[in-house]
């Protein structure tokens, strides 16, 4: 399951799939931030550079 996440950012942001294992990693040790973020125009960035991978 995470994999087939993985490969799909990898594939929609256009970044190799290590780079989508490193997301993952940031957001694992960052995890507590994450709903402040979700909260703020951060996440309209995000979403324009992942390309539609959340739509």
């Amino acid at each position: 399951m995470i994999e087939d996440f993985i490969t799909q950012m990898a594939e929609k942001a256009g970044i190799s799939e290590e780079q989508a294992k490193q997301v993952i990693e940031f957001l694992k040790e960052n995890s507590h931030k994450v709903p402040e973020l979700l909260g703020s125009d951060v996440v309209g960035d995000i979403k324009d550079k992942l390309g539609g991978l959340f739509s």
